[in-house]
């Protein structure tokens, strides 16, 4: 990914309140989501889709796991940081050769560095564009995200149907420890009038359910441009590898980009 000015404001650079950012591995590790579900968003970072990551309470994960997924981007992917208030949205053009990404720190009216009311219209207006979207939300549910996006922010119905997947996390206390999962994954379709839910936590068994039937597969796959048959396939494909690296306890950042690279045939550095 190439971004294209300095991001401001942008807390994922620290991975659960500490000084350091977390890979997709440590994140795995945690719990926090399965292989097969990292494989998704995978997937839908290789083809421009659009993410909105909620939670409501501070310190959930959002924005870190948001940015420990931008490893999957493809290279000349281009990412435009948004400044909330008086952004002026000189942005570069769209290209049918790669994604350019509007990352938007937080849509919410809590500081004037995140976005609200008619920066908000306007950027679901230039997704509608060809430009896509990485985000997060104070939110509970997918329905909830939706909610507030257009009887709070002012968002047209029809132009939530540029997003792709809404993901909602949970944070919870368990015999001292701080859980957070992924709770819920809803891809957006039809204008933004329907939600389908593409997996799920068990928070008593804390086991996940991912695309695992025909219907979300094939919902997806459509969205995604994909045939079923090689949706699966490639979910296949990549949990597999991510698999391995939780296996094999390959985990900081450069051996994980460094692994991502090899796994899809990239040049890697010397050494």
């Amino acid at each position: 990914m190439r971004a294209v000015n300095q991001p401001e404001s942008w807390w994922g650079w620290h991975g659960w309140n500490q000084p350091e950012a977390l890979s997709i591995v440590e994140i795995m590790q945690s719990g926090t989501l399965p292989p097969r579900l990292v494989a998704t968003f995978w997937l839908g970072l290789e083809r421009g889709a659009s993410f909105i990551f909620a939670a409501e309470p501070p310190g959930a994960g959002k924005t870190t796991l948001l940015t420990a997924l931008l490893v999957f981007t493809r290279p000349e992917t281009v990412a435009y940081f948004t400044r909330g208030w008086g952004e002026t949205f000189d942005l570069p053009p769209t290209s049918d050769d790669y994604p350019t990404y509007l990352m938007v720190n937080e849509i919410s009216d809590h500081l004037p560095v995140y976005s609200w009311g008619p920066y908000v219209v306007r950027i679901f207006e230039l997704m509608d564009e060809g430009y896509s979207l990485c985000s997060t939300v104070h939110e509970e549910t997918v329905e909830g995200v939706l909610a507030q996006l257009t009887d709070e922010a002012g968002v047209e119905r029809r132009n939530l149907g540029n997003l792709t997947f809404v993901v909602p996390l949970v944070m919870e206390n368990r015999d001292g420890e701080t859980l957070r999962r992924v709770c819920d994954v809803g891809v957006i379709g039809d204008g933004g009038e329907t939600v389908t839910s593409i997996a799920a936590w068990d928070g008593k068994r804390d086991t996940f359910s991912v695309l695992d039937d025909d219907e979300s597969i094939s919902v997806l796959a459509e969205r995604l441009g994909m045939e079923p048959a090689e949706l699966s396939s490639e979910l296949a494909r990549r949990a597999a590898f991510l698999q391995s690296l939780l296996d094999d306890g390959v985990s900081d950042i450069p051996a994980v980009h460094w692994a991502v690279d090899r796994f899809l045939g990239r040049e890697t550095p010397a050494g």
